[in-house]
């Protein structure tokens, strides 16, 4: 590159000296000094508004939760879901991944606007070695699919431990500006449960 970044930054600042003599001229009063050219074009730099979500057809992410289990210790997740429609939804549970999960029930229906609650929990074997390591997918499908992502982790320091996650199951009956003809609206997951309309 040579002398480029030299002469674009003297550049910069021959431009910025030439907008304070102009700001100057036409005002009688004095700008501002930039003491930093470079910082004060990265200020004036437009930056972005906008934040695209990821395609209709993708689940909605839970994120991510570790637990710190010890040995003969018991790992659960409390997953509060709320159907936030006006109609009657059946929203079903699942589990992928390690075996040795259970799960207190494999589905819930909920009114509208009705909450309940699901467990999934795992017993850690006695005698597991420190550092091991379990992961799992918990999935719920409703009006839309989430999905978190849950890892055990096994050591001295861990005890039992119990994290609560609370799902919005929401329909969108919005249209986005990046929405796409394929897109569905409302529920994503519409036909699921013969007693919606949604």
């Amino acid at each position: 590159m040579g002398q480029v970044p030299t002469a674009f930054y003297e550049l910069v600042r021959a431009q910025m000296e030439w907008g304070r003599e102009m700001v100057r001229a036409w005002t009688g009063m004095e700008a501002p000094e930039w003491q930093d050219p470079w910082k004060a074009w990265q200020e004036m730099a437009p930056t972005p508004v906008c934040h695209v979500p990821e395609p209709c057809w993708m689940p909605r992410r839970l994120g991510e939760c570790r637990s710190h289990v010890r040995s003969c210790g018991e790992g659960c997740i409390r997953v509060v879901v709320t159907n936030c429609d006006r109609v009657r939804r059946t929203i079903r549970v699942r589990v992928e991944g390690d075996e040795g999960v259970e799960v207190s029930m494999d589905s819930l229906s909920l009114g509208p606007m009705e909450r309940g609650t699901v467990s999934v929990c795992r017993r850690v074997p006695e005698g597991m070695e420190d550092g091991t390591e379990f992961e799992n997918l918990i999935w719920l499908e409703g009006c839309r699919d989430h999905v978190l992502r849950w890892t055990v982790s096994v050591g001295t320091a861990g005890l039992d431990s119990c994290h609560e996650i609370r799902v919005e199951d929401c329909p969108d009956h919005r249209h986005h500006w990046y929405d796409h003809f394929y897109c569905v609206r409302g529920c994503s997951g519409r036909g699921r449960d013969s007693n919606t309309d949604g």
